[in-house]
């Protein structure tokens, strides 16, 4: 994915050095705001169809002269498919039919473009019989819209083969498209085990935004002990599983009552969270509580993953291995639960 991220914004850089009206299409498609901000290079013809990629109200009799004019060596008003399509959005009405008459002449990568510029083509887009070839380009869109199954090893080659050189503006659509649909399947269809397991991992890197980086004229958010990291967590997780729950006592075990930072039990899940501050030599001490608490945790019948998450900013951690064999499975009579030890610093 970082791969991708690189050459999308290799080639981005490089198409938006020019201030042409394929450019002007590109922003209306991926990033309208943006359109004001550049200072187009363009021909009076293409400056009407700028308009119509602002959104901007053009004279009726603007759009018809140009369609009116008469093909010079083959070359027509729909020639060009970014001036086109400008003049579509400034006149639909007027130029739908001949719009769509386009959308049906053209390759696959074409209608992709002009599905963009015109949503409502999207269905006529999956329903192509472009979109049935083999070649890469096929099977990326394919990808995209979801209407074919496509085995990773038939994109990571459809990727190779499209990105192995410079591409046009259709392409880098294209795939910041697919981009996307790598994101989604990344960060919306994962069990509620990854997502938990993705915030902690990041923890570290997240909190820098506000106890290292902050605002000018805001004081540093100072985290001294596993309650402010607790508190920290609890928003961060709050926000993407609304049930989670903070600080339940659970049975007594042993004379002993143990307090279950961060609940989720309709995941089935109880995080445990831990910090190794200024005043802890080592992790020899968070171990040996980890394995008291682990007994206690039996009691919750529900339990099926117990994260224990250690902060540890100062690393102060020996041995990250203490901590590693703590993993697996833990049973006790008829219940059973599985334990996951994330060390950060």
């Amino acid at each position: 994915m970082v791969y991708l991220r690189e050459i999308i914004e290799h080639n981005k850089k490089r198409l938006l050095q020019f201030n042409n009206i394929e450019v002007a299409a590109y922003l209306s498609v991926t990033d309208k705001k943006e359109l004001d901000t550049v200072s187009f290079e363009l021909t009076p013809e293409e400056e009407v169809a700028l308009n119509g990629y602002k959104s901007i109200a053009v004279k009726e009799e603007q759009v018809s002269s140009i369609m009116s004019k008469k093909s010079v060596k083959g070359i027509s008003a729909t020639s060009n498919i970014y001036k086109f399509s400008g003049l579509y959005l400034a006149s639909k009405d007027k130029l739908l039919s001949i719009f769509q008459e386009k959308f049906n002449s053209e390759n696959l990568k074409q209608q992709y473009f002009l599905a963009k510029i015109e949503p409502s083509f999207y269905s006529l887009l999956k329903h192509s019989s472009s979109i049935d070839g083999s070649d890469s380009l096929s099977i990326i869109i394919k990808k995209i819209t979801g209407i074919e199954e496509v085995s990773e090893s038939q994109l990571n080659d459809a990727i190779n083969e499209v990105v192995k050189d410079e591409f046009d503006i259709q392409t880098q659509i294209i795939i910041e498209d697919l981009e996307k649909t790598f994101l989604e399947i990344k960060y919306v269809n994962k069990s509620a085990d990854e997502q938990v397991r993705d915030i902690l991992n990041n923890f570290s890197n997240a909190v820098k935004k506000i106890n290292v980086n902050r605002r000018k004229g805001h004081s540093e958010y100072e985290i001294k002990d596993e309650y402010d990291v607790q508190d920290i967590l609890y928003v961060i997780l709050k926000s993407v599983f609304p049930n989670l729950r903070d600080e339940d006592p659970i049975p007594k075990v042993g004379g002993k009552s143990t307090k279950i930072d961060l609940i989720m039990r309709e995941e089935n899940i109880l995080i445990e969270v831990k910090m190794i501050k200024e005043k802890d030599s080592n992790e020899t001490h968070f171990i040996e509580e980890l394995k008291i608490d682990f007994e206690s945790y039996h009691e919750c019948q529900w339990l099926k993953k117990l994260f224990c998450f250690v902060y540890d900013p100062l690393k102060k951690t020996k041995d990250i291995s203490n901590f590693n064999d703590l993993n697996g499975v833990r049973k006790k009579k008829n219940q059973e639960y599985n334990v996951e030890i994330i060390v950060v610093n």
